[in-house]
């Protein structure tokens, strides 16, 4: 599974072998918290739209919250993150690391106070709204610890590090989901919180203890000229800024409020969508590190192609259980593909970055795709509750699967690979 390149070490360990399938150095530690985030965050993946529904308001409020602050499509998670990546490349990726974490402790701090006043009119804006506001912004830290995977791999290892990464976030939801939603369903909301407060708290002490720095020695610009940078990617990204927004735009639609139109429309429960969660996270594990080799030996830009193209037997199999008045099966279906584009997803579109871009603005760039990405994502998850509460359960999926199929042909059209040892990399000498 590894994927960082050994050194030799000295002292009386010199010369053992080290097992290259284990992460080693800032790729260990990150995983270790990647592990302890997922043990939560696929978790509230699924629990948070129907929580939100509790409060009433259907799915246009769900889809106005994702909107905001949902950590995947929300504006605030987009327009925090530039604004991470500066902060990443001028004063140290530990430090945002931690920021973020203790960012992500304060929502879950606030959802627990929500979930103990559920019934008071005033906890919707008082406490669920800061709540999602605080997990949104906790997406600060998101550009230095990709960086840092960046920065402490080999270019010719990236996929499988960033693989690896990922790996160890999802891996947790494939076993725990279930579980999740049963806890969720017999003990509320608040135990769900709760637990997903204590991980973050360890998480704040690995990246407090362990988490070694890399930036490099970047020059502070102004503002304004920070901006002007993020506002100019490299010209080999902005083909990539346009079809990430693009397939974000519309992706939302439907896959922006999945859990909530599944509970709405089909009345499933907590275990229920937890069981369509394991299944999108088991089968994302399992395809990650083949899919990561695969990049590595043919370049990024055919596993995105593959990856988005995924989107339309995804919607299909979405519009089946109302097509044939069918059930949970059906979603459980889509969660394998879904798995698999998240799996292909991931590492092509990160290794395709970092080999791109330079040491010195790679998390500039990365915070800039975020932006991007979430400010064409923000609307997506309102309107297609919109659609939903005005049209009915298919039409915001209809809409989802035209954008995929139109987002393929863009792909394929403007993307073309990056160097195979990164931009200015030597094919012997790895990356700091």
């Amino acid at each position: 599974m590894v994927l960082s390149a050994s050194r030799p070490s000295s002292g009386p360990v010199a010369g053992r072998v080290r097992w290259r399938w284990l992460p080693q150095g800032n790729v260990r530690v990150i995983s270790a918290t990647n592990f302890l985030t997922g043990m939560y965050q696929n978790i509230l993946g699924f629990v948070l739209q129907p929580f939100v529904l509790r409060f009433g308001g259907g799915l246009s409020l769900v889809g106005l919250f994702q909107a905001l602050a949902g950590r995947l499509s929300g504006i605030l998670s987009a327009l925090v993150q530039p604004f991470g990546g500066y902060l990443a490349d001028t004063r140290g990726r530990r430090k945002v690391a931690m920021l973020g974490s203790a960012l992500a402790i304060a929502a879950m701090a606030l959802l627990i106070l929500a979930a103990r006043f559920q019934g008071e009119p005033w906890a919707l804006p008082g406490l669920v709204l800061p709540g999602f506001v605080c997990m949104g912004l906790s997406l600060v830290g998101a550009p230095a610890l990709q960086s840092t995977v960046a920065d402490s791999t080999d270019p010719r290892r990236r996929a499988s590090a960033y693989a690896t990464t990922a790996f160890f976030w999802v891996l947790p939801g494939a076993l725990l989901a279930i579980p999740g939603g049963l806890i969720a369903d017999r003990l509320g909301y608040g135990a769900v919180f709760g637990i997903a407060l204590a991980f973050e708290s360890v998480n704040l002490v690995l990246f407090a203890k362990f988490l070694r720095e890399t930036a490099p020695a970047a020059e502070v610009h102004p503002w304004r000229e920070r901006i002007a940078q993020t506002l100019h990617p490299p010209r080999e990204i902005r083909g990539l800024l346009f079809v990430v927004a693009l397939d974000a735009s519309t992706w939302g639609l439907a896959s922006g409020i999945i859990y909530g139109l599944a509970a709405k429309e089909f009345g499933f429960s907590n275990a229920q969508l937890g069981a369509i969660a394991a299944t999108w996270a088991l089968f994302f594990a399992v395809f990650l590190i083949p899919t990561a080799v695969l990049v590595n030996r043919h370049g990024p830009k055919r596993v995105i192609v593959f990856s988005e193209a995924l989107g339309v037997p995804i919607m299909v199999a979405w519009l089946l259980p109302w097509w044939l008045d069918g059930g949970l099966e059906f979603f459980l279906a889509a969660s394998v593909l879904n798995g698999l584009t998240a799996a292909t997803w991931v590492p092509a579109v990160n290794t395709y970055v970092a080999n791109w871009t330079s040491a010195e603005r790679r998390a500039e760039v990365l915070g800039g795709l975020a932006a991007f990405r979430g400010l064409a994502a923000f609307p997506a998850p309102f309107i297609g509750g919109v659609l939903y509460d005005a049209f009915g359960y298919p039409v915001p999926i209809l809409a989802n699967l035209v954008g995929a199929a139109v987002t393929t042909a863009a792909i394929a059209i403007l993307l073309r690979d990056p160097p195979v040892h990164g931009v200015g990399s030597s094919p012997r000498t790895p990356s700091p």
